[in-house]
């Protein structure tokens, strides 16, 4: 098992928030109408805590995200695990591996500084719009297969912490592979926004090999130095910063 996770791919990633976000799209000549155009959704069950968010799922180290085109049918179902316990993983999901139709992995994930390991398994398929506003029609919770579920549930997350979650989105969201030199896998960027106004934010990422890791890394901080933007100060998982976002915006239309 240990060989597994020293042999896992790695993911960099450098966050921009609010207007460096709209800063390194321009700077990346990144067209708005060129990318790849996406609506994401998660589910959680939130709840306030005093003047916080809680986001019980997320705390777990369990993410269930839905991505759906803005054109074409399939999209993908996503349960990941993050941080990752490597003992806790069942002993059939302690390598990467695929199928017709799904995808499992193990990588670090790396934002700034700081490092863990996740372990996540995306399904492809056809998904129903979720309902996100308070009086829609329920398409139910998330349409997860038995193997997420066994993914899930080797860390604990079984049917009674899904029982109450809700869709939190939609993200409306633009990917692009960006174009450059160097090592072989491309950079790519990812422009998050919440709502027509709400906050936005831009991650670049860039996976690697094991053994390119440490090049892969300078690659990613440089592209940002010479481009002279400034990332955001707190280097927290773009997922985690849009979630709690995401949650609060939920919990204000169950008051009203």
């Amino acid at each position: 098992m240990a060989d597994t996770f020293r042999n896992a791919g790695a993911e960099f990633k450098i966050l921009f928030a609010g207007e460096a976000a709209e800063d390194a799209r321009r700077s990346l000549a990144l067209d708005p109408g060129g990318g790849k155009r996406l609506s994401v959704y998660f589910w959680d069950a939130p709840r306030t805590d005093g003047a916080g968010i809680r986001l019980p799922l997320a705390e777990a180290g369990a993410i269930i995200r839905l991505r759906r085109p803005a054109r074409g049918r399939k999209g993908d179902l996503t349960a990941k695990l993050r941080p990752c316990e490597p003992a806790a993983l069942p002993a059939r999901w302690r390598e990467n591996r695929r199928g017709k139709g799904w995808k499992f992995k193990i990588e670090e994930d790396w934002n700034g500084p700081s490092g863990v390991r996740s372990a996540s398994l995306k399904v492809k398929g056809v998904f129903e719009q979720p309902a996100c506003a308070p009086g829609d029609a329920s398409t139910g919770g998330p349409r997860l297969t038995p193997d997420q579920r066994d993914l899930l549930a080797s860390a604990g997350i079984g049917d009674d912490h899904l029982r109450d979650v809700v869709a939190l989105g939609p993200i409306r969201a633009v990917k692009w592979t960006v174009s450059r030199r160097g090592p072989a896998r491309p950079l790519t960027a990812e422009l998050w926004r919440i709502g027509d106004d709400g906050p936005q934010f831009l991650e670049l990422s860039l996976r690697a090999r094991p053994a390119d890791a440490p090049r892969a890394q300078e690659v990613l901080e440089r592209t940002v130095r010479e481009r002279g933007l400034s990332s955001a100060p707190q280097q927290a998982p773009k997922t985690q910063t849009v979630m709690t976002e995401l949650a609060r915006n939920h919990l204000r239309r169950v008051e009203r």
